[in-house]
């Protein structure tokens, strides 16, 4: 979809450390000199396996598989610690603080808490090492390569588009095809663990926000009791039931005897800034807190703007723990995600062990749904015992995990393409846990969501073929602003696509309706045509990612490239990156803040630069962030 969010104007310039300039170092380059000596032992073994090259992610567009220059942000709201992209902050080139550009606030991505991030410490972008001898490149792999229009520019994305390939965004997925002929086919990676770690947090239910509960906000995780004339709620409202919530300790004690479905159910309530506000005056929840979709909100992006938010999602991961106390052999465990007109559940008997895989079906008849069972498969889970389970449904594919061991569910847990899955009411609570027969407690409740690619359109000139001047004072105001993604489609539509969030009826018609006419504006512009030695590159964090989808196409016809606009060339490629070895370091003494060794350059206002004393660029003593130092995946 086009959207008129503003882009990162990301320079996705990667600099070797092994290699130096003649020219003078900007701070940036002082502190990743000091940091790459003291990890520099590390790369001698590197360097010894493979040939290799170590690369610094300048900018935040493949978060979150990737970090650059972000800050680590402690929520006052919910006490999260979630991660926040800083590259704006800074000109790329000099290291010197744009006027205005220091980040002052930021919205937690689990409870929207607006946190005071301007003095927050700021870190340098993971260092990654890059296999440079790759025989052939797999989609889904994390590649380097060298920008068609910027040559001199080293870029980082996911490939997603293989030579001979047409590729297009539906609905947030990659789907491809070779011929016209051929069906669209949803891609997806070969190992869901794969999948499983680029996903976004949407709610941990270990860090719930506190003080909004305390102020009449109901919780997102209650006991529920279905009501058909319920639409506030998905369907949900609260209800007594075998359910005991301890909220103290975030534990649901169940002991359901009978052989009714007890409901525990997740509504996606999103508190706004009116009631943070009046929460943090002393005053009530005012007005309540009401559901809405679940929607492409990344927390690495928050910095205050209105249209964080936009597409809904509808590619759920629900992880829990549960400790089995008692069960019969007539006992169930069932867990329940909500997609459109599919609902799917993963049935366990915990005596047995055996998990159904049981399918819901509104696409035909939302009124007379049907049911049908598509695998099963036997768990380790047997009787009384704590046990950690994942139930997803990514991408078209369902995934059961069992103490951390992905149970093979076969094929017919995969989906064909459907046509626009649009969401009901029941998507307002779209996740649910039900037992019976069953004494047990659930704990670690955390939902999950896959990465949403947003399929935006950059205008250029159709009648030449190329877009404006990359280098012209025109160009530079139409980036900067956001209009240059901006098509005929009336910007407001957007907003209303927004603001349907919390309607899934009028979201379903506004998304219909948009998709509807930029189909018939764009038609094939919307899809990706790749020729014999072209790929496809998109950023993970699809809505502050240029990529293939916002390539220029200036200068490549004035060098004599004939290739596609938004294509890579094989010659451009330049490795696969394998792992990330140096994260940031870590300060500690003087309250976690280290000393200030170097601190950031500002504009004086004269012309001038001078130090911004209270902002330190780099200090010590620091530890290594060894949590992610790992391969990429």
């Amino acid at each position: 979809m086009t959207s008129s969010r503003k882009k990162s104007d990301e320079a996705e310039a990667s600099k070797a450390a092994k290699k130096s300039k003649s020219q003078p170092k900007s701070q940036e380059g002082i502190r990743e000199t000091i940091e790459a000596v003291a990890i520099a032992f590390i790369l001698a073994f590197v360097f010894k396996t493979f040939e290799a090259e170590a690369f610094v992610i300048p900018t935040g567009s493949m978060a979150p598989t990737l970090y650059g220059r972000h800050k680590e942000v402690p929520c006052k709201g919910c006490g999260l610690m979630y991660t926040i992209g800083a590259s704006q902050e800074i000109d790329q080139e000099s290291g010197v603080l744009n006027p205005g550009g220091r980040l002052t606030n930021s919205n937690c991505p689990n409870c929207r808490y607006r946190n005071d991030v301007h003095a927050a410490p700021v870190f340098n972008g993971d260092r990654i090492v890059v296999n440079k001898q790759v025989s052939k490149y797999k989609r889904f792999d994390v590649v380097v390569f060298k920008n068609p229009e910027e040559p001199h520019v080293n870029y980082i994305k996911r490939l997603v588009g293989l030579p001979g390939e047409t590729v297009r965004i539906r609905q947030g997925d990659i789907q491809a095809r070779r011929a016209e002929t051929d069906p669209w086919i949803v891609q997806r990676k070969d190992d869901p663990n794969r999948q499983r770690d680029i996903q976004l947090l949407v709610y941990d239910d270990n860090h719930p926000p506190h003080d909004l509960l305390k102020a009449g906000a109901e919780e997102r995780w209650v006991p529920a009791s279905w009501s058909d004339g319920d639409t506030l709620m998905g369907g949900w409202p609260a209800a007594e039931n075998a359910w005991k919530p301890v909220r103290e300790t975030r534990k649901y004690d169940v002991n359901a005897a009978d052989e009714q479905l007890h409901w525990l159910r997740y509504r996606h309530l999103v508190p706004g800034r009116e009631q943070w506000a009046s929460v943090k005056s002393g005053g009530q929840i005012e007005p309540p807190l009401e559901p809405q979709l679940i929607a492409d909100f990344c927390g690495f992006n928050s910095d205050g703007g209105m249209d964080e938010e936009l597409y809904w999602v509808n590619d759920l991961t629900l992880d829990l723990t549960i400790n089995i106390e008692s069960a019969a052999e007539t006992s169930q465990l069932l867990i329940e995600l909500v997609e459109g007109f599919r609902t799917v559940r993963c049935q366990v008997n915990p005596v047995s062990g055996l998990a159904e895989i049981v399918v819901i079906s509104r696409e035909k008849d939302a009124a007379n749904p049907t049911s049908e069972v598509i695998a099963s498969v036997q768990t380790e889970i047997r009787g009384a015992g704590e046990y950690q389970l994942a139930f997803a449904d990514v991408d078209d594919r369902l995934c059961l995990w069992v103490n951390g061991e992905l149970l093979p569910l076969g094929d017919n847990a995969s989906f064909g393409p459907a046509d626009l899955n649009l969401p009901t009411d029941l998507d307002l609570a779209p996740i649910g846990i039900a037992v019976n027969g069953l004494k047990a407690v659930v704990s670690d409740l955390e939902v999950r969501r896959d990465i949403y690619y947003r399929n935006d359109v950059l205008n250029f000139e159709q009648q030449n073929g190329i877009s404006p001047d990359p280098t012209s004072a025109e160009y530079r105001w139409q980036y900067q602003n956001g209009s240059i993604t901006v098509t005929e489609v009336d910007s407001s539509r957007y907003s209303r696509l927004a603001t349907a969030l919390r309607s899934p009826k009028n979201y379903a018609r506004e998304y219909a309706e948009l998709t509807g006419i930029q189909e018939a504006q764009y038609g094939r512009s919307l899809e990706f045509k790749l020729s014999n030695d072209e790929y496809l590159m998109f950023g993970d964090n699809s809505p502050a990612s240029k990529d293939s989808r916002l390539f220029d196409y200036y200068s490549r016809p004035l060098r004599g490239v004939g290739s596609s606009r938004y294509a890579v060339r094989e010659q451009d490629l330049i490795g696969e990156a394998l792992c990330i070895f140096w994260p940031h370091g870590i300060p500690f003494l003087n309250g976690g803040k280290g000393y200030s060794l170097i601190s950031h350059k500002g504009y004086n206002g004269r012309g001038g630069v001078e130090s911004v004393s209270d902002y330190p660029l780099y200090s010590i003593p620091f530890y290594p962030n060894i949590s992610r130092m790992k391969m990429i995946r």
